[in-house]
């Protein structure tokens, strides 16, 4: 069932009732009355323990309980996230505690009950942020059960006083701090897990829910290199299964030390496998837990699990305590780890990497969102692209690589690989067999399913020539130069494959 905007504003009982079947859908055992709804049926990520899927009433004042239920179920039915919903219900009881106090009934809400709430908020000591959200959810409320217990189409929440969400530079985290970091995470006396979830974030931007989603079999070695697969939910389309990003990484440097840490993680927790929870079975991220004693000392328990996000966030913020790390002000600094991501992103804008190589190693699927919300230390678009422009010595206008190149094969040839419904034309050649592919023109240099076409082995000549050429240009950037070096590569190997497997009349055939 889904509820549209519209259709959610109609309160009679036979809604109710179909709202409260709902439920059902959401998790086993849930009934509209219990003050608990475990909503396991809407996990997105496979390790995900059961406390942040389960939404609590018990907060809310009797007389409201039953509007802030119905509220929630149709949060969740218009998209919401259970965790999102959680901090809804903790606002509306921050609301409804307010309105326990008042003369007026919820449905009397007026500009003047408005102008109470607001004054209660300001002299309770929360956060702007939590102010301006608990506001922001009391307006959502009003808007979205019109009809319901007399509630009208007057909203006096519509007009949020408190400052909205904005970027701001302390999400970047300075790079004197971020020195320090290295250092402490270099440590071998930080538990393995908390290392390898750091240097991942550090060194590939990720959300820290698709880092501790990993599993045991993540990254298998390619070639000379090795590749890292990262599961992503958030541009999935809504699917369960998640999309997986794949990253080449080349067993030099810190790539080779991140190989390391990933193998001594794997080794370490395919021990573990037996002794966890059927549900946390292939995770990567596990670990045994451990007590603190009181002279600081810890032991092993005979406890198990797969870490959390809440657990990360903890052992981040103690790290920094621990090892005293400060901001440029001398005062303690907390790190969280979407800050690592900012800094990731921004770091490789800034250093030359294009916009669409960002994308793809953090999952985007567009420009905007990571020019709207990861550009920090005042740097423009504009600047940034300079800066890319620089960085390869090449004219604003220069083209893409593959782009605008036109095929030279016999028509007769084409047209008769083109008949078979999996062949596409791509740049450079005939794609036999588009059934796997990724739409990555890397993917096809390397793809046997790819036919070049060997009029165009000018052209291919013309690239090695130019990525050799950029393999120099690159010398101060290690990563960029070692992909400079493979993209020429690629291309020696479709010459020689062309100059191996041509048929008599020199093209290639499949």
């Amino acid at each position: 069932m889904i509820i549209t905007a519209s259709t959610a504003e109609i309160f009679e009982d036979c809604q109710k009732k179909r709202y409260a079947e709902f439920l059902k859908e959401l998790g086993t055992d849930i009934s509209f009355e219990s003050d608990l709804w475990c909503c396991e049926n809407k996990r997105r990520y496979p390790y995900e323990e059961k406390t942040r899927l389960t939404l609590y009433f018990s907060n809310i004042p009797e007389s409201y309980k039953e509007l802030v239920k119905y509220f929630a179920i149709l949060r969740i039915l218009n998209g919401v996230t259970v965790r999102a919903v959680k901090t809804d219900i903790s606002g509306l009881g921050v609301f409804c505690s307010f309105m326990e106090g008042s003369s007026k009934r919820i449905e009397e809400a007026d500009s003047h009950l408005a102008l109470g709430f607001r004054a209660y908020l300001d002299g309770r000591g929360y956060s702007l942020t939590s102010r301006s959200r608990t506001w922001g959810t009391v307006g959502i409320l009003f808007s979205t059960m019109v009809g319901f217990g007399g509630i009208g189409n007057r909203n006096p929440f519509h007009k949020n006083p408190y400052p909205s969400h904005v970027k701001r530079e302390y999400k970047l985290v300075p790079e004197h701090v971020v020195s320090q970091l290295d250092t402490v995470f270099m440590k071998e006396d930080i538990h393995l897990e908390i290392r390898l979830m750091y240097w991942i974030l550090r060194l590939i931007p990720s959300r820290i829910n698709e880092v501790l989603s990993m599993r045991l079999d993540c990254f298998k070695a390619y070639m000379e290199d090795y590749v890292l697969f990262i599961p992503t939910w958030k541009q999935n389309g809504g699917h369960k299964e998640p999309v997986l990003r794949s990253i080449h990484i080349r067993k030099e440097g810190m790539g080779e030390f991140l190989i390391n840490l990933l193998s001594e993680q794997q080794v370490k927790s395919q021990k573990m496998q037996e002794e966890l929870k059927e549900s946390e079975r292939g995770a990567l991220f596990t670990y045994r837990r451990q007590l603190s004693i009181c002279d600081g000392s810890r032991v092993n328990t005979e406890c198990y699990g797969v870490l959390q996000l809440w657990a990360a966030a903890y052992h981040l913020k103690e790290i920094c305590k621990k090892y005293g790390l400060r901001d440029d002000q001398g005062k303690e600094y907390l790190l969280s780890s979407h800050q690592l991501r900012h800094n990731g992103i921004t770091d490789r804008l800034a250093e030359g990497f294009t916009i669409e190589q960002v994308a793809e190693m953090t999952g985007h699927h567009g420009e905007a969102m990571i020019w709207d919300s990861y550009a920090h230390l005042g740097q423009r678009q504009e600047q940034m692209l300079e800066k890319q422009r620089q960085v390869i010595k090449e004219p604003a206008a220069a083209p893409y690589i593959f782009g605008g190149r036109i095929m030279h094969m016999e028509k007769e040839l084409e047209e008769r690989l083109l008949k078979n419904l999996r062949a596409h034309k791509v740049r450079g050649g005939i794609c036999s067999d588009i059934s796997g592919c990724k739409g990555d023109m890397w993917n096809c240099l390397e793809c046997s399913s790819f036919i070049p076409d060997k009029d165009q082995i000018g052209y291919y000549r013309e690239q090695i020539k130019d990525w050799e050429e950029k393999s120099r240009r690159f010398a101060a950037f290690p990563v960029m130069k070692q992909n400079a070096i493979r993209n020429a590569g690629l291309f020696q190997k479709i010459i020689d494959r062309m100059e191996s497997e041509g048929n008599q009349d020199g093209r290639q055939t499949p």
